[in-house]
């Protein structure tokens, strides 16, 4: 069975030859050169062999064909990186938003590093990054939350143009060669906008994004970003393959999200403490009690962290996570 194999079979809830895994992380300042990031991600994946590869470009990928500069500096931590200067200033600069060209700038340069992975690793399962429309728009205008009560229909209209340019560009990412989708959305949290508010700027054009893209990918995973999360509310109205969420964190757990939504799940691993302390005992311990907890339901989990590990995460202390899963699939 090929891996892409394997994998869609245990988003069905129909893997029984064991948990996979995988794991990501950001490789600051490499990732702003195509061919650099693409030879690490290769790099990254010879030295580990999880099942399943998430491409990982700087978090704010999407917003520099609009007109947004990025920092060079970046989270010691996380790898993340932020704007230098946003495109969006007055809420009357949502006036200017116009379609970019996925082949083209920033995107073109995502595009090429898809390409070049695939290129070496035909047969790995690889998901491209994307992030919902709202959440696109939220790393253009810093003043997001405020500006769409002073203008939401405006900001409404926008969010219809970064859409249909995230769909683009997600088509021309399977084309390039990545089988699915990796969709981020940091607005099921219940501290962020009003649900009422959700309803309106988030899920309709989550739902369009996901409609338009479903039929083009072998897969589509949604990852919750955040804490205090509606979880429910995403497995509920999300038509996707598999959810990836914060479970170290937030409520829920793997079992009790295994009543919740029937198919893929991504969870398992404390990317924000455990991995940090970098105790190898400790390590094995988180891995072994996600293993244990998701027994029932193992046909369908695949041992992943919430988000991205911390960038300072030794290659040893993933072998760790590596070695100890791949122990339980031979019992």
């Amino acid at each position: 069975m090929d891996k892409l194999e394997l994998l869609l079979q245990t988003f069905n809830g129909q893997n029984d030859e064991g948990p996979l895994f995988s794991l990501w992380k950001h490789f600051p300042n490499i990732d702003r050169d195509p061919y650099a990031l693409a030879e690490i991600h290769v790099d990254f994946y010879n030295k580990h062999k999880f099942d399943l590869m998430k491409i990982s470009p700087h978090g704010r990928f999407p917003v520099v064909d609009y007109g947004c500069i990025v920092a060079k500096d970046y989270d010691p931590i996380t790898g993340s990186t932020s704007c230098e200067n946003c495109c969006i200033t007055t809420v009357d600069d949502w006036e200017t938003v116009e379609s970019i060209d996925s082949g083209e700038g920033e995107l073109g340069k995502q595009l090429k590093t898809v390409e070049l992975i695939s290129k070496e690793l035909e047969s790995l399962p690889k998901m491209m990054t994307l992030f919902s429309p709202l959440m696109v728009a939220s790393k253009m205008d810093t003043n997001l939350v405020s500006n769409i009560q002073k203008k939401p229909d405006l900001i409404k209209e926008s969010l219809f143009t970064i859409t249909d340019d995230i769909i683009e560009f997600a088509k021309a990412s399977i084309d390039a060669g990545a089988e699915g989708i990796f969709l981020a959305s940091q607005h099921f949290r219940k501290t962020d906008l009003p649900w009422e508010e959700v309803l309106k700027f988030e899920i309709p054009f989550l739902k369009k994004l996901i409609s338009k893209i479903k039929g083009k990918t072998e897969f589509i995973v949604m990852h919750v970003h955040g804490q205090d999360i509606r979880f429910k509310e995403a497995a509920e109205l999300m038509d996707v393959d598999a959810l990836n969420w914060h479970d170290q964190l937030t409520w829920p757990e793997i079992d009790e999200a295994a009543n919740i939504f029937p198919k893929g799940l991504l969870a398992g691993i404390d990317e924000t403490q455990v991995l940090i302390d970098g105790k190898s005992d400790d390590i094995k311990k988180n891995i072994l009690e996600s293993l244990k907890q998701s027994e029932e339901n193992e046909n369908r989990v695949i041992i992943a962290p919430g988000c991205v590990i911390p960038i300072t995460v030794s290659d040893e202390n993933i072998e760790i996570i590596s070695q100890t899963i791949r122990k339980a699939r031979k019992r």
